[in-house]
């Protein structure tokens, strides 16, 4: 009985799975291909606040941060200054998502 306990404390089948850093990177990125977006294209900040935030869980939210902050370092998009709710693509991601 014991290990019966042991092995569903924890565990909550409701719960969704958690996006990683990776694939909120991936998803930013994929977001500009599939607009076809060009040099200093700029990701509506309604898009993604509502459309994109929204749908995050707390944990992701901090996660996406994270995850923008790479795509800066990396020169693939420019943070404009509302941190995280204004992303515009550079040269170097335009090469990377065409």
């Amino acid at each position: 009985m014991l290990l019966t306990i042991e092995k569903t404390v924890g565990v909550d089948k409701e719960d969704p799975v958690l996006k990683d850093k990776k694939t909120i990177k991936r998803e930013l990125l994929e977001k500009f291909r599939t607009i076809s977006a060009e040099r200093d294209y700029t990701l509506s900040p309604y898009w993604l606040e509502f459309c994109y935030l929204n749908q995050l869980q707390g944990k992701e939210k901090v996660l996406f941060k994270k995850a923008v902050r790479e795509l800066v370092r990396q020169g693939l998009v420019e943070d404009l200054p509302e941190p995280g709710k204004n992303l515009r693509l550079t040269d170097k991601g335009v090469d990377l998502i065409s």
